[in-house]
This record gives structure tokens, C-alpha cells and sequence, in this order.
């Protein structure tokens, strides 16, 4: 069982995204794939694939979608020639076909246009200000809602001293002297 914890390099994912590209034009199947890069990668084909759905995926939508274009016409092909050759003939099938050669990635490269990558960087650039322009207001409303609080609980921490100094002051004073004042308008001092 293959086990690894360390992070993904750019070159790993760019050698994830070309085997998962290149099993897709060839008919095979994504999960092939997967197990094909965790055996180089010493990593779970679990693993790859989770990396593939999570991160890398995003990145060659356009890439996919010419891999199954490529796919239909290659299949297309293969069975015009099959139709065409006699029963007996079968089609050859050549291992190092299966395997993406440094000439097959520059030409899948040179391919990509720089319309294609223009078009797909001003798109992720007008999602990532969407998502700036709305993370900014939820902070401003949070400072906001902040703000308010923090009045709040000075204006509650002023109560309560005038409160306290309050309850201090009265515990303080001497008992108020009651006076009484008598027939001939002399005040008496009236015992508690």
C-alpha cells in the first residue's frame, strides 16, 4: 500500500493532469489513471484522485474536454479501419503508444492557445473581485456589528460604576438625623 503525506508539487499535479488527459484520449478510465500516478507518485490511487477533483481538475477544463473530443475521433478512426480490414486482421495495439512522450506534451501545449489561457485567466480574475468585493463587505459589516458592541459594553460599564459608587456612597453616609420641631418652633432631635 502506497502511503505519502507530503504536500503536491506543481510537477506532480502537471504529471497527474497529463496521465488523467492522456488515459481519456485513449479510452481508458480516469481511475486507471489515478492508479498509474500513485504507483509513480508512491501515493493511493485514492489520493490522486481526490487531488484531481479537488485542485487540479479546475485548471484543464479545456484540456478535457479536447482529450474527449480527440477520444471520439480516435475511436471514429479505429473503427473506420476495422470496418475497412478484413475480418481476420485485428488492430495492432502498441504499448508505447499508452505512454505520453516530451513531443506529445509540447505539442498538447503548443495547442493552447493564449486566447484560451487570456480568456480563462480574465474569467478566474472577475470571480476572485466578485469574491474580494463580497468578503470585503461581510467585513465591513462585521466592523459594523463590532463597533456597536464595543459602544455598547462601554456605555453598560459606565452604568455599572455611577451604579456602584452609588451603592458605595450610600453604605458611606451617616444615618440622616430626623428633627422634630416642638410647640414653640424649636427643633428637637427625635430618638431612633
Amino acid at each position: 500500500m502506497n502511503i505519502r503525506q507530503d504536500a503536491w508539487s506543481k510537477d506532480n499535479d502537471l504529471f497527474l493532469a497529463n496521465t488523467v488527459l492522456k488515459h481519456v484520449r485513449e479510452g481508458s478510465t480516469q481511475l486507471k489513471a489515478f492508479e498509474e500516478v500513485g504507483e509513480v507518485l508512491n501515493r493511493t490511487g485514492a489520493a490522486c484522485g481526490f487531488r484531481w477533483n479537488a485542485v487540479v481538475r479546475q485548471h484543464y477544463i479545456q484540456a478535457m474536454e479536447t482529450a474527449k473530443k480527440e477520444r471520439k475521433q480516435r475511436l471514429r478512426a479505429q473503427s473506420k479501419r476495422a470496418s475497412a480490414k478484413p475480418e481476420g486482421d485485428s488492430l495492432s495495439s502498441n504499448p508505447s503508444d499508452s505512454y505520453m512522450t516530451m513531443a506529445d506534451v509540447i505539442q498538447y501545449l503548443s495547442t493552447m492557445t493564449s486566447e484560451e489561457n487570456a480568456a480563462s485567466l480574465q474569467e478566474e480574475n472577475k470571480r476572485l473581485k466578485a469574491e474580494l468585493e463580497t468578503v470585503t463587505s461581510e467585513l465591513n459589516q462585521l466592523k459594523d456589528v463590532y463597533n456597536a458592541m464595543q459602544e455598547d459594553y462601554e456605555s453598560l460599564m459606565q452604568i455599572m460604576e455611577r451604579a456602584r459608587k452609588l451603592v458605595v456612597f450610600s453604605e458611606e453616609s451617616p444615618p440622616a438625623v430626623k428633627f422634630k420641631m416642638e410647640r414653640n418652633g424649636n427643633l428637637e432631635k427625635v430618638a431612633e
